[in-house]
């Protein structure tokens, strides 16, 4: 279905990604409304919009209303159009997802994975995800037209490396871009895990229509989407938003950084159930350990979140310690960028009303009058994976420049 995006200039590229990015702000957009919001003329829209369904990209779909002459078509994605891979790396887990054009889940795949992994294994089971996947899109007859593979560390989306990925061994300067094109013969796109997330809240969240937000990533790591004018900001190296190696006074634990006190030694999501292990340990009385069935080995963060949720002093003593470093440093922040919005999501914080509230009177408090004046923050009162929306946006967005 879709062809080479080698074949259009550079002026092209542009404007049908303009289009494609437009249409997935509104879903539903009309050709008057993209000339307005583009500054194009509707001879240059018709143009780029006919070109875009004839790869296969959008289509039209109903009427607008009448405002006297004919009534206005629509543009949305178009649903037929294939399938992404999408691709998510984490300390405990490698987990894949075929995914539509409008981002909706098709099939999930996961294996687990673990700090040191060295990087032959982690390359092998990220052939196993992509494998799995590609073999059940044959099976449904769906094309796949991308992957994308959303990771921490020091990458260069641009070229396609991962040049750093603390969480394995032996991983430095890994041309993971080629190694999957090559093996695959789709294109292959590298994000960032938490622009992925910041991108998902962009295009399908509450960052929708916002266009200066912080997006918090609470979660086996602290990281943050940085959204100014409407576009993800990457910084001169692609590395802005290591919002958890920045450093807490006091703090004085080793990082795998090779660091010292950085905020993710004292604010992660395994340093919060190690927090809870060392207190239930020690004799403790909390609701947490009916949870987890009095087996310390099983505690997991959703039975830390519930306790505190349901009033347990212990949970909600350990979110509020935790919510006090995130939210002195993201005063801080705030305070540099004036974002209109914070969101914070992950396995941390997701559902966690407490650390929520911690969190956000932390802020408050410390962010300058006219800053805190026009700043939300805001968190999901529901767990839900937000990683997957943000890394197929990318593909979609990032499609036409592909070389």
């Amino acid at each position: 279905m879709f062809s080479s995006s080698s074949r259009f200039s550079s002026i092209k590229k542009t404007r049908m990604r303009s289009i494609l990015k437009a249409i997935l702000n509104h879903k539903r957009i009309t050709r008057s409304r993209l000339c307005r919001e583009l500054e194009l003329s509707l001879s240059s829209i018709v143009k780029y919009v006919k070109a875009l369904i004839d790869l296969g990209f959008i289509r039209e779909t109903g009427q607008g209303i009448s405002t006297g002459g004919r009534k206005s078509v629509y543009l949305e994605l178009n649903p037929e159009a294939g399938v992404n891979i999408a691709v998510d790396l984490s300390l405990s887990s490698m987990d894949a997802l075929l995914i539509d054009i409008l981002g909706e889940e098709v099939e999930k795949y996961s294996v687990a994975t673990y700090q040191g992994i060295q990087k032959e294994e982690l390359l092998r089971l990220l052939d196993e995800c992509i494998d799995t996947l590609m073999k059940r899109a044959r099976e449904m007859k769906r094309n796949v037209f991308g992957i994308g593979i959303g990771i921490g560390g020091f990458i260069d989306p641009d070229k396609g490396i991962s040049h750093e990925y603390l969480f394995a061994g032996g991983w430095y300067d890994v041309p993971l871009r080629q190694i999957i094109e090559e093996k695959y013969k789709r294109p292959c796109f590298l994000v960032n895990d938490a622009n992925a997330m910041a991108l998902m809240e962009k295009y399908y969240g509450m960052g929708v229509g916002v266009d200066h937000f912080l997006c918090v990533m609470l979660s086996e790591g602290i990281g943050m989407g940085i959204v100014v004018n409407g576009e993800i900001y990457m910084g001169s190296s692609f590395y802005a938003g290591e919002l958890g190696h920045t450093h807490i006074a006091g703090a004085g634990g080793l990082c795998y950084c090779g660091h010292t006190g950085c905020l993710e030694t004292v604010s992660s999501k395994q340093y919060v159930i190690n927090l809870a292990r060392e207190g239930l340990g020690k004799g403790v009385h909390s609701e947490i350990l009916k949870h987890c069935d009095h087996d310390l080995e099983k505690l997991k963060m959703d039975h830390i979140i519930t306790a505190a949720n349901n009033g347990d002093n212990f949970a909600r003593n350990l979110f509020t310690r935790i919510g006090t470093n995130l939210g002195s440093k993201l005063a801080d922040v705030a305070n540099i960028f004036n974002p209109e919005m914070i969101i914070l999501r992950g396995e941390l914080i997701d559902g966690n009303r407490v650390l929520f509230e911690s969190i956000e009177r932390e802020i408050m408090n410390l962010t300058l009058r006219p800053v805190a004046k026009s700043l939300k923050v805001l968190f999901s009162e529901r767990q839900e994976d937000t990683r997957f929306r943000g890394i197929g946006s990318y593909i979609l967005i990032n499609y036409f420049y592909h070389e």
